[in-house]
Order: structure tokens, then C-alpha cells, then sequence
């Protein structure tokens, strides 16, 4: 059994999920690995699909989490297709996660504003400021990765048994 458990954060998107992975450390939460997975534009959807679920069984043998938090999105009433878009990537990422048998939980944008800003309305600059901060990094230079950092983040605070450690 391991020492610290790895949480997986992962911010959905067709063109590019970013991902985050955070050691729940004794003395707080640690920056283990983030980035993206880019999609061609080109590819077809399916094609696009399929590379977000192979990139991230290759992230998931890479890192090892315990669990995986996903940012649940949502789409806005004007715009089906992006909606559509999204379950696909959100599909092939659950595959994926449920073929490890790797728990997931799923975390609204709002609750991760609340719990690493303070309120709900903030923008992506102030939630990849905090998540820096509170990482102790200034090297995260992707919104996407900084992003799902923040969704590991959250689950981290989330959970009383990780809170429990510090």
C-alpha cells in the first residue's frame, strides 16, 4: 500500500483536457503532474475521442491515482453541439476511469470557485493564482492544467479523511 494517495483532477474538453495530479501529502496537498491532452482540430470526432481515452490510460498508468475528480460541465441552452461535444469527451473519459476501477466524483465549476476563492463568480486567472499559491508553484502555465489542478484540489478539501491529515 502507498504512502500518499493521488488524486486526479481533469478538466474536460474536446480540444483540450487538462489534467492535474496532487499528492495528498501529511502536510498538505503536493503538485505530482499536470498538463493537457490537445486534440487536432482535423481528426474526426471519433478519432479525437479515441486519443482522449488512450492519452489518459497512458496518464492513468503514469500516475496511479486513488481517485479521479472530473469538473462537471455544463452547456449552455444556445449552444447543443458544444453540449453534445462534451458528453462525448465525458463518456470516454468515465470509460476509461471505470476500466481501472478508479473512484471518481464529479465537481461542479461553482463548488471549486467557493472552495479555492472564496466565491463563485471568480475568473480563471484568480483560480490559477490560488491554485499556484497553494501548490507553491509559478510554473503551471496552462488554464486547462490549472483548472483540473483546482478539481484535485477541491476533492482534496472535500474529502475529511485527506483534511483529517494535515
Amino acid at each position: 500500500m502507498r504512502q500518499h494517495m493521488i488524486i486526479l483532477g481533469i478538466d474536460p474538453g474536446l480540444a483540450s483536457t487538462g489534467f492535474g495530479a496532487i499528492v495528498c501529502a501529511a502536510k498538505g496537498p503536493l503538485l505530482f503532474k499536470c498538463g493537457h491532452i490537445k486534440t487536432a482540430p482535423g481528426n474526426s470526432v471519433a478519432n479525437r475521442l479515441f486519443q482522449i481515452h488512450r492519452d489518459m490510460e497512458r496518464l492513468i498508468d503514469a500516475t496511479r491515482p486513488a481517485l479521479v475528480a472530473i469538473e462537471n460541465v455544463f452547456s449552455l441552452v444556445r449552444y447543443p453541439k458544444a453540449g453534445i461535444l462534451l458528453g462525448g469527451v465525458l463518456g470516454a473519459l468515465y470509460l476509461t476511469v471505470c476500466q481501472h476501477n478508479i473512484r471518481l466524483v464529479e465537481i461542479s465549476p461553482k463548488e471549486v470557485k467557493n472552495a479555492l476563492v472564496g466565491f463563485g463568480g471568480a475568473n480563471k486567472s484568480q483560480v490559477k493564482e490560488t491554485v499556484q499559491r497553494l501548490l507553491g508553484t509559478d510554473g503551471i502555465r496552462s488554464f486547462h492544467a490549472a483548472d483540473a489542478l483546482a478539481v484535485a484540489l477541491t476533492a482534496y478539501y472535500r474529502n475529511s479523511m485527506w483534511s483529517d491529515e494535515r
